[in-house]
C-alpha cells in the first residue's frame, strides 16, 4: 500500500509527540502494536473502527474527528487527488446539503 501523505497519520503523530510519548507507550496503553501505530502515522495503513475508538479514548479527542480524517484518507487512497475526485466530492456535498440543513 502506498503512503497516503496522511492527514490522519500526521495528526496522530502530532498528538503523540505533544504528549511526549513513544510509539511503545501508546501501544501499551491502546493495545495496538507499535509497528501498526508506526504505519498509521506514516499513512501506510488506515485504522479500523475499533482502533479509532482506542486512539480517541487515549488521546482524548473526538472519535468523529478521527473517523472523518480516516474517511478523507480512504477517499484519497482509493480515488487519488484529481479533478474527478474533486467533482465527485462536490456532487456528494450537493446531495448532503438538504440533510445538513435539517
Amino acid at each position: 500500500m502506498s503512503n497516503l501523505n496522511s492527514g490522519l497519520g500526521q495528526y496522530l503523530r502530532k498528538l503523540r509527540k505533544d504528549r511526549s510519548q513513544t510509539l511503545h507507550q501508546v501501544s501499551k496503553e491502546t493495545d495496538i502494536d507499535s509497528p501498526l501505530l508506526s504505519k498509521l502515522e506514516r499513512g501506510e495503513r488506515l485504522p479500523t473502527d475499533e482502533q479509532i475508538k482506542k486512539l480517541s479514548k487515549h488521546f482524548k479527542v473526538s472519535e468523529t474527528d478521527l473517523k472523518v480524517k480516516t474517511t478523507a484518507d480512504r477517499i484519497i487512497k482509493n480515488y487519488g487527488l484529481n479533478i474527478t475526485t474533486y467533482e465527485a466530492i462536490n456532487l456528494v456535498m450537493e446531495q448532503l446539503t438538504p440533510y445538513i440543513k435539517k
